[in-house]
């Protein structure tokens, strides 16, 4: 598949904020809402927010491209590859708890109950990977929606839906006239407007259409207005119940759509220098970023189980450091993990 570099940088920058994002809210549910190390968390977690929507765009970008073939056996492929990787990635987050605990402690303390417990970690795999569950069932109706790409007007149809059904009537005014609107469009079964499937199929969209200069400015301003908004709401909120209330964080929500869709256009449009066009680097992280995603979790907690944790030092700088460290590692390990012949390209996904 040709690569091309501005989205290979956004692909590297979404997963590095993957990485803060995990980093950073860590702690985020132990800290007290009233105190600094409870702002400067939330600071950074809402600088993260894009990420997840923005890889399911980089994801369906070139996959629904009808004019890129797509045969049978290589979609088959994809299929295969995407499950044996979840499977690959399930069965490593199952069971090193298991040994982690057997070497430490002697495995006659493992229990039924923890062996139990692996077996369904194994089934559903790690919290953090809803996201390849969630692209399989993309990739299994990709031959549908590559004929809806076929025509950019019925996408833009069917991405307007999206939009009303998710983030208005869903979302917005879930109470509205007593809930019957949300009834009302409950029993019609939109259940494929309610997911995250706009964020794949918008990755093309926005690709495919011409945004005039204008129009691209007041998405910025308004995606700097999300930023501001999911920082200042989230920390209003929480300081309001007392409580730790996520729910601006979510890509659910309209500001953290138009925060992903103004990062996304403004890569798109952005002009990337010529060392970095021909620069192998480049490629080669972007290769890793699958990697990265799947193994930095066990990262944060095995370095929080030695004591090295956010928490432990002033978060303003922890934070950073710590998400830098873990990346630049997970980087390492991906490439040369990448290199080994077959299971490597299904580990890191290539």
């Amino acid at each position: 598949m040709h690569r091309i570099v501005k989205y290979d940088l956004l692909r590297i920058i979404a997963c590095f904020a993957v990485v803060l994002l995990h980093v950073s809210n860590s702690y985020w549910y132990v800290e007290s809402v009233e105190s600094r190390n409870f702002l400067i968390m939330t600071v950074y977690n809402s600088f993260t927010r894009f990420a997840v929507p923005v890889f399911f765009m980089l994801s369906g970008l070139f996959l629904l491209d009808p004019d890129r073939e797509l045969p049978v056996k290589k979609w088959a492929l994809k299929i295969f590859r995407l499950v044996a990787g979840f499977y690959i990635w399930s069965l490593f987050y199952a069971f090193q708890s298991v040994i982690f605990n057997g070497l430490r402690n002697g495995f006659d303390s493992v229990d039924r109950k923890m062996w139990s417990d692996a077996v369904t970690r194994l089934v559903m795999g790690h919290g953090h990977m809803w996201f390849l569950l969630d692209l399989l069932g993309f990739y299994l109706l990709l031959p549908v929606f590559r004929k809806v790409c076929e025509d950019i007007r019925v996408m833009g149809y069917f991405l307007l839906l999206w939009v009303i059904v998710r983030f208005l009537v869903v979302t917005v005014f879930p109470g509205l006239a007593g809930g019957m609107l949300l009834a009302w469009v409950t029993a019609q079964h939109l259940y494929m407007l309610t997911g995250y499937i706009g964020y794949f199929l918008g990755g093309y969209f926005l690709n495919k259409i011409s945004i005039p200069k204008g129009g691209r400015l007041v998405l910025y301003i308004s995606g700097l207005g999300a930023l501001i908004f999911t920082m200042v709401k989230t920390i209003v909120d929480c300081r309001a119940t007392e409580s730790y209330d996520d729910h601006w964080f979510l890509p659910s929500n309209l500001n953290i759509l138009i925060l992903s869709a103004a990062v996304f256009v403004l890569c798109k449009h952005m002009e990337v220098p010529q060392c970095l066009t021909d620069s192998r680097l480049v490629r080669n992280m972007a290769k890793s970023t699958f990697f990265v995603y799947m193994i930095h979790p066990f990262c944060i907690e095995k370095l929080n189980l030695v004591g090295i944790k956010v928490t432990a030092y002033p978060v303003l700088l922890s934070i950073p450091v710590m998400t830098v460290g873990i990346f630049v590692i997970g980087m390492f390990l991906g490439w040369i993990v990448g290199k080994i012949p077959i299971v490597g390209e299904t580990v890191t996904f290539q």
